[in-house]
């Protein structure tokens, strides 16, 4: 049995993230789920909530304002090398962006949207 752990979500799409939120409430009913539409607000919520720290995020590559990658950079400055495990999420299949994540050794996976909720459990497992 997987044991419940706090995720954050950050997507620019509702539907996506409603579709994370019920798998990962599907896998346990104790886990904790905080979905943001912005990066900016997710990482402010990061600044000012020290505890519980995120133990897998999931992260939409292209948004508006900040995208992933730019939150990845801040988000890293910010815990000094104790950070969750990243899931990018994103439509782009180009090369680039797989080659970039794979830099990250916090980003255990890209998941190409549009995912099935099969790819995420299987994502979710993988951190177990």
């Amino acid at each position: 049995m997987i044991k419940p752990k706090f995720y954050i979500v950050i997507d620019d799409d509702r539907i996506n993230n409603m579709v994370c939120e019920s798998v990962i409430k599907k896998l346990h009913e104790q886990n904790q789920v905080i979905s943001f539409l912005r990066a900016e607000d997710a990482l402010n919520y990061l600044k000012n909530n020290l505890n519980p720290k995120p133990d897998i995020i999931f992260l939409d590559i292209n948004m508006p304002e900040m995208d992933g990658w730019e939150f990845l950079d801040n988000y890293l400055k910010l815990n000094g090398g104790n950070n969750a495990q990243i899931f990018m999420l994103s439509s782009s299949i180009n090369q680039s962006d797989f080659d970039k994540a794979k830099k990250y050794v916090q980003v255990l996976d890209y998941i190409v949207k549009p995912f099935s909720k099969d790819k995420l459990v299987k994502a979710i497992e993988m951190t177990s």
